[in-house]
């Protein structure tokens, strides 16, 4: 074997990153180098330094489906990585190329492609966004979460596969342990676990706000807020703001006795693999839709409820709360659900696939 390189690449949202964490344990695991491909400023270039990879910049422009000025502009910046991707895969040499999706992944992939290096796709959401429906047509394999989102690819050879949605080997482990400091803070309290994403979320952070006088007589609250949104303005009994949950989410969120969350698809397969009740309010404004498909799918197959009002009330959300903490037989119901919809490892069956290149 000449190399044992393979590139990743992939960015601008946490969830076009941290899944693919647990496969490049599994590579590593196998004695392969994994080098990174993104942007200069995206949040992968934080994430994948925490990890210790070797990180390699590019110039990149969004992907948008309608008319804009910077059209124009950004389509000069994704040639310029087009080429920087070409000079870095024929120095780096790797065996493939692997995309987590966002814009940052198509000018690496389509120089893979040129070079005729194999490039393989993972998407995370029911609705593969712009950068996976380009990547499909260039890969060996794309790998979906569900089977749903099969629909929304053409694939006349066959290459799609359902793998569902890699999640870190920590939230498998059924004993994990709580912290010194978060055990003497829930005291036998009962745990309500409020994510916001990588980025936090405008929304889920004002309805907590305003409903804390409520839930914290009621609950410990644990409230990831986001690095640019935390406020440390904040008082109150029982109630534990912080930026950002890391090492520490696993263990709370098997500790957790309800969570409120956004619908991005690697929280809710988190939930699913932790069997943590949850109440989604999905992203609506801005949006493509995909959290408010991601949240319809593990609904429908009772894992979590959706708030589903356009415009969701702290009293609304209060009210949720409160009555599925009071429905014990509803919450078993739904952990169990969470149970059978995850009877695969994901990263498993990626692996298996990539190493039929060698």
């Amino acid at each position: 074997m000449k190399s044992k390189t393979i590139v990743f690449t992939g960015g601008g949202t946490g969830g076009h990153v941290y899944p693919g964490l647990p496969i490049i344990k599994l590579l590593q695991d196998k004695g392969f180098r994994v080098c990174w491909i993104g942007s200069r400023n995206g949040i992968e270039k934080r994430i994948i330094g925490e990890w210790g990879l070797e990180y390699y910049p590019i110039s990149t422009g969004k992907l948008r489906r309608y008319f804009s000025v910077q059209n124009f502009t950004d389509l000069f910046r994704i040639f310029i990585g087009f080429i920087q991707s070409l000079r870095l895969i024929i120095k780096l040499h790797p065996l493939l190329v692997f995309s987590k999706g966002g814009f940052v992944s198509v000018p690496p992939v389509c120089a893979a492609f040129f070079l005729r290096v194999p490039s393989y796709t993972h998407d995370s959401d029911v609705i593969p966004g712009l950068a996976t429906k380009i990547n499909h047509r260039m890969t060996r394999n794309t790998f979906l979460a569900y089977d749903e989102s099969r629909k929304h690819l053409g694939d006349p050879k066959n290459k799609i596969v359902i793998s569902g949605n890699p999640v870190r080997t920590e939230f498998f482990e059924n004993n994990i342990p709580l912290s010194e400091y978060w055990e003497k803070r829930l005291e036998g309290h009962p745990l309500l676990l409020v994510l916001g994403g990588s980025s936090g979320a405008k929304q889920i952070n004002q309805l907590i706000r305003e409903s804390l006088e409520e839930l914290c007589s009621r609950y410990v609250v644990v409230h990831q807020m986001g690095d640019d949104l935390f406020n440390t303005e904040i008082h109150h009994k029982n109630y534990y703001p912080l930026p950002y949950l890391r090492e520490e989410l696993p263990a709370l969120l098997k500790k957790a006795d309800l969570a409120v969350s956004r619908g991005g698809a690697g929280t809710l397969w988190e939930l699913a693999v932790t069997e943590t009740p949850g109440i989604l309010i999905p992203l609506r404004a801005g949006s493509r839709g995909d959290q408010i498909l991601n949240a319809e799918i593990v609904s429908q197959r009772g894992m979590a409820l959706v708030l589903k009002d356009r415009e969701p009330t702290a009293t609304g959300l209060t009210d949720l709360v409160i009555s599925l903490w009071s429905n014990e037989t509803e919450r078993k119901k739904m952990a169990e659900n969470c149970r059978n919809f995850v009877n695969k490892r994901a990263e498993d069956v990626i692996v298996s696939y990539l190493l039929k290149e060698f």
